[in-house]
């Protein structure tokens, strides 16, 4: 009976069940229309694969790759060789279509990458005729015009944070490209050293004066927004991750709510206890127009019938307006959470779990000292200075009589 091996097989003398741990290297067969496929997995991936799961992995990869035409076979260049895989007439767009169907559209800001991918392809390249920069070859883009398109941005008034997330993706792109054989190099490295810096970002240190900033803004809110932004406080999550919420992802009984991998910037999931606060509001909302509750596919923070809302930006603008807050922005209110957990005392540690970090160093950047916080510390320097030393900064002129010249001693 003829044995498959869905296309992945060693050329060795070792027995079929020794393959997974036989040191000899996987090779490639599979027949898509009238050509055959063969070659060493090692040489067309560039690097040695080991076990058979990464093997059937890459396999896979390359199946649908040859399957939707996009597979360009690196194994008949000579060893070393670079290889250009995208064709001189694939420009820009082209690959941006295939890098939006094949990994950005897997990615948690996929909505928000295609618009910078449509911004970034409708640029017009300087000292070009016109040309587009998603006109141009893929092959032909150059660090050049990737730095005219980020001065073009700065230009007309971006925020560093938004230039570079621009760069990124860009970035990012190019980084898969290489992966993906269509490109030798990228235009964001001069061999070993980066060629397009990022932009220096000056981080957001807004943070609500007083407690009564909160309540004006949570007396202005409209019903919904007000449970939202309660979400939002009480839980440091990203405005999204709320908004995608569903009766599903929160446990009443363990009071948590669960943030989905798929739902969440670093596909990390992660597991927030419930304040009781909020704890008020999920009861305030569990239960329909209707009178019956909530399915589990039901989102959280959705309309009256459990359907998804997407934006809440017209809302949050007149209840920011309202409440006298016109600095404030949406996403700050993340920053105040967990800066409220820090001042609470909870370990950083527990605040980048929360936060959903993979990094210590990102999490710093979103603990905002408070000014309470810093006249704290004054009041704890204050209260630890010697009381002889008071005198010296209260304005008193009469105890400023009572310090000792020098050459005398203090008192004992």
């Amino acid at each position: 009976m003829r044995k498959r091996n869905d296309g992945i097989r060693k050329r060795c003398g070792c027995a079929r069940k020794n393959w997974p741990k036989c040191p000899h290297p996987w090779h490639f067969n599979y027949k898509h229309g009238e050509v055959h496929y063969r070659f060493s997995r090692d040489r067309e991936v560039g690097r040695r694969i080991e076990g058979k799961t990464e093997a059937e992995a890459e396999a896979e990869r390359i199946r649908t790759e040859i399957r939707s035409g996009t597979f360009r076979s690196v194994a008949s260049a000579p060893h070393g060789t670079p290889i250009s895989a995208a064709p001189d007439t694939m420009t820009f767009s082209t690959f941006a279509a295939i890098w939006k169907e094949q990994r950005g559209a897997v990615l948690a800001a996929a909505p928000d990458d295609s618009y910078r991918l449509k911004t970034i392809s409708g640029f017009v390249l300087p000292c070009a005729s016109g040309l587009t920069f998603g006109d141009k070859a893929l092959a032909a883009i150059t660090a050049e015009d990737i730095e005219a398109f980020r001065d073009w941005r700065k230009k007309n008034g971006l925020s560093a944070v938004a230039v570079n997330h621009d760069l990124k993706l860009l970035r990012k792109m190019f980084n898969w490209s290489i992966r993906k054989r269509y490109l030798a190099t990228t235009p964001f490295k001069l061999g070993t050293e980066p060629a397009i810096p990022l932009e220096r970002e000056i981080p957001r240190n807004w943070r609500f004066e007083c407690e009564e900033d909160e309540d004006r803004l949570l007396t202005a809110a409209n019903p919904h927004l007000r449970g939202i932004l309660v979400a939002l406080l009480d839980t440091a999550c990203r405005p999204g991750e709320i908004l995608s919420l569903q009766w599903r992802d929160v446990n009443r009984h363990r009071r948590e709510i669960t943030i989905r991998p798929h739902k969440a910037k670093t596909r990390t999931e992660r597991i927030i206890p419930i304040s009781t606060r909020l704890a008020a509001t999920l009861e305030m909302r569990r239960v329909r127009v209707d009178g019956k509750e909530h399915p589990p596919e039901a989102y959280v923070f959705g309309d009256d019938l459990g359907q998804r809302v997407k934006s809440v930006r017209t809302a949050w603008e007149n209840a920011r307006d309202a409440a006298g807050l016109p600095a404030l922005q949406l996403r700050d209110l993340r920053h105040e959470a967990g800066s409220r957990f820090d001042e609470a005392g909870v370990s950083v540690n527990y605040v980048s779990k929360i936060l959903g970090h993979t990094n210590l160093n990102t999490t710093t950047r979103y603990l905002n000292i408070h000014r309470r916080g810093l006249h704290d510390a004054m009041q704890k320097l204050e209260a630890h200075r010697p009381a002889v030393a008071q005198p010296l900064h209260n304005g008193d002129e009469d105890a400023q009589d009572n310090v000792p010249t020098k050459g005398t001693s203090l008192p004992s």
